[in-house]
């Protein structure tokens, strides 16, 4: 087990230094797709350390593996393929996934505000279990809408792309710097500076979704994200 600690200690660290690397990079150039894939790989990594070496002693940390693995293969998938590919069966099980999960943490929010302070044995508040399980099912809700009307085209495939990496990197970075504060450098100990780093990919993830909603029929700048292969040129402007 300890090989997938040192797993998912090894991705969280690579995919955060990928992860704001990708946020400033500028959009659609060589480095914001590099970083951009390296974070998805790290992220995954990361996922499956969690997923494994939790799964005997915290189950928290195992559902929170499986989660992020979910939302950065849908956020992948989402940009990687064609309109005319589908994977019904892989497409059914990740939105299954996504059920399951937010149902359970929603069972799990009513049986932690009967605990003393409203916090589960591993101290996450109820509040956040909610919050949590509320977002899995509106991401279920969208996979939904996936199966039934085909892949996304233009910016509402941006939007989908954009709003589940900004959450993989906002769980991933909040979780870095508010809750590991033992494993942070000196310099960056000063709580308002871990709280800026912290929710600085929400900042980024909502600019950018405001520039995908007001530009319905326009492009991004160099269009921030990667086109399917064999798309035509505006669709891959979006």
């Amino acid at each position: 087990m300890k090989a997938f600690t040192y797993l998912h200690i090894a991705g969280a660290t690579i995919a955060l230094v990928a992860g704001y690397a990708a946020l400033f990079a500028p959009k659609g150039k060589w480095l914001h797709r590099r970083a951009g894939m390296l974070f998805v790989y790290a992220i995954a990594a990361m996922g499956l350390g969690a997923a494994v070496a939790g799964y005997a002693h915290d189950r928290e940390a195992w559902s929170a593996g499986i989660v992020v693995l979910y939302f950065v293969i849908t956020a992948t998938t989402t940009v990687r393929r064609r309109p005319e590919d589908r994977n019904l069966p892989l497409d059914v099980m990740l939105m299954l996934v996504a059920v399951g999960f937010g149902v359970a943490r929603l069972v799990a929010t009513v049986q932690v505000a009967s605990l003393p302070g409203a916090r589960s044995p591993e101290g996450t508040p109820a509040p956040l279990i909610l919050l949590s399980g509320v977002i899995l099912l509106f991401a279920a809700a969208g996979d939904a809408r996936v199966l039934r009307h085909g892949p996304l085209r233009g910016n509402r495939r941006l939007a989908r792309h954009l709003w589940r990496m900004g959450f993989v990197m906002f769980t991933t970075a909040s979780s870095f710097f508010l809750g590991q504060p033992r494993f942070i450098p000196e310099l960056l100990k000063p709580w308002p500076v871990r709280i800026i780093l912290s929710v600085l990919p929400l900042v980024v993830m909502f600019y950018w979704l405001w520039r995908v909603r007001r530009r319905r029929t326009s492009v991004l700048p160099n269009a921030s994200l990667p086109a399917p292969r064999d798309a035509t040129p505006q669709e891959q402007l979006g």
